[in-house]
């Protein structure tokens, strides 16, 4: 019969949620980094997020294109990624990607993300299912560099000493679901947001820029 020796790290997560459920800033690591399109013809990345505790964030989309090719605020974002974490070109790739559940599929991937240090400031968003329950996701608000906790604009500006981070957390609170009126006029948010978690890639209902405020 095996015998056991007492590990306090495993006692220690053994009560803990394996997922992000707080606003908050987070160091770790991409583990999917794969392109996609909506049925709308936006292009973008849904990128998966393990911190450094082990609880992961998933369906983090960046829309960076629209059908006309014209940029959206997510390739600002994913620019911003790109300076702290020192990527200068992406380049997809296609092979075996990862999937959140940790199973793999056929599709085109960007690697260069997978595996570096990367700090993300996300922000809990709330919306209202089609059943009329509340439910939850997050968005990339900011990334910053793992090791010096600078932002993208400091590190181009040559900053040795972060200021931008703690001021953005400081203000920082969940987005709350609109009110009913609009609720009624954004059905698809849920739609959308149940579709991804069943492995689905969901339409950008918000327009361009879902997802990454």
């Amino acid at each position: 019969m095996r015998s056991y020796t007492l590990d306090t790290t495993a006692a220690q997560q053994a009560n803990q949620n394996s997922y992000i459920d707080q606003t908050g800033k987070y160091v770790g690591v991409f583990t999917v980094a794969k392109a996609v399109t909506s049925r709308s013809g936006t292009e973008g990345i849904e990128l998966s997020f393990r911190a450094q505790d082990g609880r992961q964030a998933n369906y983090l989309t960046l829309w960076t294109f629209n059908a006309k090719g014209e940029a959206l605020y997510g390739f600002k974002v994913l620019n911003a990624l790109m300076t702290v974490m020192g990527i200068k070109e992406l380049t997809p790739k296609s092979g075996n990607v990862a999937k959140p559940d940790g199973t793999k599929e056929q599709a085109i991937g960007y690697p260069d993300l997978h595996n570096k240090p990367v700090g993300l400031v996300l922000q809990k968003e709330f919306y209202v299912k089609d059943n009329g329950e509340e439910g939850y996701k997050f968005n990339i608000f900011a990334p910053f560099q793992a090791s010096t906790e600078l932002m993208a604009k400091e590190v181009l500006e040559g900053k040795v000493q972060p200021q931008a981070l703690a001021h953005i957390i400081s203000n920082l609170k969940d987005k709350q679901a609109p009110a009913p009126a609009q609720q009624q006029r954004q059905v698809p948010a849920g739609n959308a947001y149940q579709a991804a978690r069943n492995g689905q890639q969901p339409d950008d209902p918000y327009g361009p820029d879902f997802g990454n405020y």
